[in-house]
């Protein structure tokens, strides 16, 4: 009878360490893989070390393990098979999709066309502000006499507001108004109705008119 002959059992080697061996052989370094490749030292060291969290997500990683075995002259497919388990693994790194940055930047666009629609808004509306100011008729406001007066005098002080650029004219006659756009005037009146008219104005705007029907006796 034959006796027993124990057979020894040599590991497997896992595909970051024949990565390693078959770059020593070679007699690559770190620094001169990752200057050929343009691949940092880390994302190589992570490759023989087979510690995927290391690497970036998506294809890059992948890609990378590619270029790598190709310069050691060692075909890809020799190596990729033994990474399904850990490529189909929800959170493996080289299993998650690249975000695009059109994509990833999508709230980031929306946020700044609103800001500028908001600018272009706010410019719109301050160029409507300043010109109505310009070329809307004053404010006229009439203090006294009230309106539909009747007035046992022959003459009336008439006294209002308005907008400090305009001019008032009572009758046709200039009148001075302060830095406030306060006003007053005395105006001679004939017996009967008279139709006192005030006029204020903006050097470039319209004017803004009241007419006044004072019965005087």
């Amino acid at each position: 009878m034959t006796g027993f002959v124990p057979k020894k059992i040599y590991p497997q080697t896992s595909w970051g360490e024949t990565l390693r061996q078959a770059r020593l052989r070679q007699g690559w370094s770190l620094a001169a893989v990752a200057k050929k490749l343009k691949i940092r030292t880390s994302y190589l060291l992570a490759l023989e070390e087979e510690r995927l969290d290391k690497l970036p997500a998506g294809l890059y990683g992948r890609n990378f393990l590619r270029e790598y075995a190709r310069l050691l002259k060692i075909d890809p497919q020799e190596i990729l098979p033994a990474l399904n388990d850990e490529l189909s693994a929800p959170d493996n790194p080289f299993s998650q999709p690249i975000v695009k940055p059109s994509k990833f930047l999508i709230f980031p666009k929306i946020v700044r066309n609103i800001l500028i629609a908001l600018a272009v808004l706010v410019c719109l509306l301050y160029l409507l502000f300043y010109f109505q100011k310009i070329f809307w008729p004053p404010r006229l406001k009439i203090i006294s006499p009230a309106a539909d007066a009747f007035i046992k005098a022959d003459h009336v002080l008439i006294s209002g507001q308005t907008d400090k650029e305009a001019t008032v004219e009572i009758n046709g006659i200039a009148v001075l108004n302060n830095h406030n756009g306060d006003f007053s005037q005395t105006v001679d009146l004939k017996s009967g109705v008279n139709n006192i008219v005030i006029k204020a104005k903006k050097p470039n705007s319209q004017a803004r008119t009241v007419i006044m029907p004072i019965l005087a006796q």
